[in-house]
Formats: structure tokens, sequence, C-alpha cells
């Protein structure tokens, strides 16, 4: 893919890749807190739209590209971990902007998984998972539209 056909995924952890009273067996950083079923499904949904990823959640404090990277291959999801928003003590779609604005190539194929409520003026490029079920079917197939392919 040209710079300008590059899709990228910018990913929250908590509620997307794990849901609510999730309880690892035993903690050993973020591969503990992905869900396996969840991590399957991110794994279809990157491999289908060949998207790199940028991490979005609170999980990206104190950690580098490669450590994430690194975290999610461990948990089962091969991916491009191409950065992490930056830290703006912001709503998280102002952090979503910001990286955009520095990477503009890629502001028409972006795709926006969180479980919060508000992305405002990234609305439109963004699925809303619930915290309850996470990354469920209807959440992969909507990322897919977004990107454009057909699943």
């Amino acid at each position: 893919m040209r710079p300008a056909d590059e899709r990228v995924l910018f990913l929250d952890i908590d509620g997307v890749l794990n849901r609510t009273g999730f309880r690892p067996a035993e903690s050993v950083g973020l591969r503990s807190w992905i869900e396996p079923e969840l991590a399957a499904r991110l794994s279809e949904v990157l491999a289908a739209s060949g998207a790199r990823v940028v991490v979005s959640s609170d999980w990206r404090r104190g950690r580098s590209r490669d450590h994430l990277e690194a975290e999610l291959a461990a948990a089962g999801i091969a991916c491009s971990v191409i950065g992490a928003t930056p830290e703006l003590a912001r709503p998280r779609w102002r952090e979503i902007e910001a990286w955009m604005t520095e990477h503009p190539s890629v502001a028409e194929s972006v795709v926006i998984v969180d479980d919060g409520y508000d992305m405002g003026d990234l609305a439109a490029r963004f699925v809303r998972t619930s915290p309850l079920s996470g990354l469920d079917d209807d959440a992969r197939s909507a990322i897919l539209k977004l990107f454009g392919v057909v699943s």
C-alpha cells in the first residue's frame, strides 16, 4: 500500500479487548488483560483490512511502541504498531486528532475502536464497543465496512 492508502486503526484496550469483569488468572503485563477470543477477532480485522495500529488506550502511557507491539503479539495479535497518540490531558478524540494532524496522509483511512462515548469531530470514523461485549461481531463488521472491506 502507498502511504496515502494506508489504513490505521486507533485501538483502545479496556472495553475493546477485554470485557467488564474480566480478570486474568495471572497478571504478567498488558498481554494478560487481553481476552483470547477478542484478540483473535482483532487479528481477523487487521488481516482483512491490512490496517496498522496506533494505540490510543491509557495502556500506552509509559510504554514504548516496541513494548506495546510485543505485548499485543504475546496476546496473539500479529500487528504493526506504528505509534501511540500523544498524552494531551484532553478528550481522547483530541489526542487522536493530534496524531492525525501529524500524519495527514491517513486522514481518510482511519477507524477508531473504543468503548468511550464521545469522539467529537471524528465520530464518522468511530466504532464504539460495549465494555460488556468488547470487540464483538457487530463491531468487527462495522470496522471492516468503514475500511471499505466486504466481510
